[in-house]
């Protein structure tokens, strides 16, 4: 009698929760948005356009997907996402965005005020990767699809695949507001094109200054320097070297950063030196297939050539106004008395700033 009653209270258990909620919809009365674009227009209005995926039955338990992109332009985010609510049949959810693609032109403008409805909305992804499309943010969201999935599906992948071989930064709409919001440091932004309308790229980062994109870019060699004086690594980082006619591969697994900053008490002064240690192996050195690899001498081609080319991505910061290495963090920290004085804003610019790049072996593949 007593295993009875129990099985009757557990099915009568499994029946109120498994019943459904009361708000429950069909997917295919859902056009669930995988992307977004917002984009300068004329008489500071907004362009924004969405990439919508609808789910139709064919019957027998199989659906077709269509992958299909909407715009319309406003004076706000909000209002273009009413018209464009409007003018889609069924329920538009945007709770899994993938990608929101700003255009260039919107993003030296500024780029919170755009997003600032994404942060009010209690059922915003905040997950949602943000990337700058080099010209019109809604002609890179109008491609075509890339291996036959939705366009904004793909643009995920490729992204995923460029932050895995840190050539972006991992760059999302809750990492975006806090990075945006520190008075000590700048935040650099994922770069997206299109290549002649026959494929998209994720290849290099945008150097933002406060709110606002620089218009300063950096191409895919740099930004992973960049993003590891930064102190960030992917999986893993290709560093290609090229001296005397020989392109050395450097595969870097492991980094150790630090900075050091000093103030002239006298003239105030600031110098940052960064200091990077970079732990690999040799990936490709075809000049050194015929003799014995001469660690030391590989180790030291390497990081000349690396340090020529950090003295030129800091150079590009201080151009584009853009503190993406924290010295105004580490400088509130160690000497709050001057931070409080200093319009860093204007300031910034005038930092010595001295990467130090040093390389150290772990191997040099089956040829040694």
């Amino acid at each position: 009698m007593k295993r009875r009653t129990i099985n009757a209270t557990w099915g009568l258990l499994c029946l109120i929760t498994l019943t459904g909620c009361w708000d429950s919809q069909y997917l295919t009365h859902k056009k669930i948005v995988n992307g977004i674009s917002l984009d300068a227009a004329n008489g500071n209005r907004l362009l924004g356009a969405v990439r919508a995926v609808t789910l139709e039955s064919k019957g027998g338990g199989q659906f077709d997907v269509k992958d299909e992109i909407v715009h319309a332009v406003g004076d706000s985010t909000n209002e273009v996402g009413m018209k464009i609510d409007n003018m889609l049949p069924g329920t538009l959810e945007a709770s899994k965005v993938h990608v929101i693609i700003i255009g260039e032109e919107l993003a030296r403008k500024g780029m919170l005020p755009a997003l600032e409805s994404f942060y009010r909305n209690p059922k915003g992804y905040l997950k949602s990767n943000v990337l700058i499309g080099r010209g019109k943010g809604f002609d890179i969201l109008a491609f075509k699809k890339i291996e036959n999935n939705p366009i904004a599906f793909g643009i995920k992948q490729i992204f995923e695949g460029s932050v895995s071989k840190t050539i972006v930064p991992e760059q999302t709409l809750y990492s975006l507001w806090n990075e945006m919001t520190d008075p000590g440091q700048d935040t650099v932004m994922p770069m997206i094109r299109k290549m002649n309308d026959k494929a998209v790229i994720v290849d290099g980062v945008g150097l933002m200054s406060g709110g606002h994109y620089s218009g300063v870019s950096l191409p895919e060699e740099e930004s992973t320097l960049l993003l590891l004086l930064m102190g960030k690594l992917g999986k893993f980082a290709a560093m290609e070297t090229d001296s005397d006619a020989n392109v050395v591969s450097f595969r870097v697994v492991k980094i150790k950063r630090s900075m050091d900053l000093s103030v002239d008490d006298r003239t105030s002064k600031i110098e940052c030196a960064i200091n990077l240690d970079l732990y690999g192996f040799i990936a490709s050195d075809p000049n050194s297939l015929s003799e014995a690899v001469d660690r030391e001498r590989i180790k030291n081609k390497i990081a000349a050539s690396l340090n020529k080319q950090a003295v030129a991505v800091v150079s590009k910061l201080l151009q584009a106004n853009c503190d993406a290495l924290g010295v105004g963090r580490k400088l509130s920290v160690s000497r709050p008395g001057l931070w409080k004085k200093i319009d860093w804003q204007n300031g910034y610019k005038d930092v010595a700033l001295k990467p130090n790049v040093r390389i150290h072996l772990t191997g040099t593949g089956i040829i040694s």
